[in-house]
């Protein structure tokens, strides 16, 4: 193991139980391999989307992973593709147009403050009503 290697993230499950059969199939190939957010994804399973279950390998491994988990009938991302969750909140940003010039990080974040704000009005104004 080079000193300078560092652990990248080959594929996301969202159940931990799933992605064991690919960490079987990789570690059956003499790829080690770590699975990360095992824990919180189980107990937090249909309260939070913790981002799921990551297979995370040495980057100097990922050729030869990729090798492995398409003999394998697994799905290999093309390095442009972004995750669905990426491409649905995209779309829904695209139809606000003072969104469009931000970078996607920024435009879930303004939209998580507009959403925080009207949350916030919307009980300072109902508690206003329900205490007459």
């Amino acid at each position: 193991m080079d000193e300078k290697d560092k652990m990248v993230e080959i594929a996301r499950f969202q159940y931990p139980a799933e992605a064991q059969t690919l960490m079987a199939l990789l570690k059956s190939e003499g790829i080690e391999c770590y699975l990360r957010n095992e824990y919180s994804t189980q107990v937090m399973a249909g309260y939070v989307d913790v981002g799921g279950a990551r297979v995370e390998i040495l980057e100097s491994n990922v050729p030869h992973a990729l090798e492995v988990m398409e003999a394998g009938g697994y799905d290999i991302p093309t390095e442009d593709e972004e995750p669905e969750q990426i491409r649905a909140v995209a779309g829904w940003t695209r139809h606000i147009p003072f969104l469009r010039n931000y970078s996607l990080e920024k435009q879930i974040v303004i939209l998580f403050l507009i959403i925080a704000v009207f949350l916030a009005l919307l009980i300072f104004f109902g508690s206003g009503y329900s205490s007459n």
